[in-house]
């Protein structure tokens, strides 16, 4: 619907202005990437209610895991990645020290 009232409104601001041609192009553009960009929300929402419900396959879940986990870390603050950090270094050293013995 909105795509339509935008073709609408485009070819209006075409016969009027000059630069009507590129603003109806940047209006179009914005409201696909926003629709765009709704529809990868809903995705995540579905695959979200999946993994509650289990009605995940052994790949589909363990692809969800790894995703949620990269997005917990994308959000993290930088104390906290210090952290994690550390105890990966931390078990990365112990490996080491039992991989040497």
């Amino acid at each position: 619907m909105y795509i339509i009232l935008a073709l609408i409104v485009g070819f209006v601001l075409c016969l009027l202005m000059p630069y009507g041609t590129i603003l109806a192009g940047a209006i179009i553009f914005a409201l696909v990437a926003d629709n765009y960009r709704q529809t990868m929300s809903m995705r995540e929402d579905i695959r979200s209610i999946k993994h509650h419900l289990g009605l995940m396959h052994k790949g589909e879940a363990e692809e969800y895991q790894i995703d949620k986990q990269l997005m917990d870390i994308e959000h993290l603050n930088s104390d906290q990645l210090k952290i994690i950090n550390r105890r990966i270094e931390a078990e990365l050293e112990k490996e080491s020290k039992k991989n040497k013995s």
